[in-house]
């Protein structure tokens, strides 16, 4: 059976555990990232010596790194499906997926830092309220792109939906001032229809602020 690390409210694990369940695969999930030292173990960096979370064990073979994950699975267990035959398909499921790190996270995040793993006391309001003002700015251009198109890669959910998916459900659900985006809103609304999504991504998330910087002084690595 294939095997995961990771506690299942940690942003990278959710999204490989919305994999799972799309593509039906049965696995088995050790519960790491929660304790201190739990990722510094020899058994565990034997596995990814980064310490971080997650990683997988598909039939001896061993990945980390959350993307690669995904694109092992989908193209493993659901070529055709949730891995497009199409390779220009898988490049703008790619594309998206990239996207959703290296252009939206950057921004959002910040957002997402100071209203779930930040005491309240120690909020920065203004800063919030500017970051989510950029992250809004951001997302004009996937709206510019679901304003036409289902899903990420056109009319069929893929796998490049899932980690910008795991990021926009968030983006929904803190409590922040949001400009009407109708090609992004059907588009969430479409995932949450979605029995795996509603399994994975719309569980509460993240630790509450107190738990959070026990963590953090226990050193804490992932999200």
């Amino acid at each position: 059976m294939l095997e995961i690390w990771g506690r299942k409210n940690a942003n990278q694990v959710i999204q490989v555990l919305w994999t799972l369940s799309e593509l039906g695969v049965d696995y088995e999930r050790h519960s790491i990232g929660t304790e201190s030292g739990d990722l510094d173990t020899d058994d565990y960096k034997s596995l990814n010596p980064n310490s971080k979370i997650p990683t997988i064990r598909d039939n001896g073979f061993v990945l980390w790194e959350s993307h690669a994950i995904i694109r092992y699975l989908a193209r493993q267990y659901g070529f055709g499906n949730l891995y497009p035959e199409d390779p220009q398909k898988v490049a703008i499921s790619d594309q998206w997926m990239t996207w959703s790190t290296d252009s939206f996270m950057g921004t959002f995040f910040p957002v997402f830092w100071q209203l779930v793993r930040t005491e309240e006391s120690q909020r920065d309001y203004n800063k919030i309220t500017e970051m989510a003002k950029q992250s809004a700015e951001v997302l004009k251009v996937l709206e510019g792109h679901l304003a036409n198109n289902k899903f990420v890669a056109g009319d069929e959910f893929t796998y490049g939906d899932i980690p910008l998916g795991v990021l926009i459900h968030k983006y929904f659900v803190l409590d922040i001032k949001r400009p009407t985006m109708p090609g992004i809103e059907a588009w969430y609304q479409r995932l949450t229809e979605r029995n795996p999504f509603k399994e994975h991504a719309m569980q509460p998330f993240g630790n509450s602020p107190d738990e959070f910087l026990e963590l953090q002084t226990k050193g804490e690595k992932n999200l």
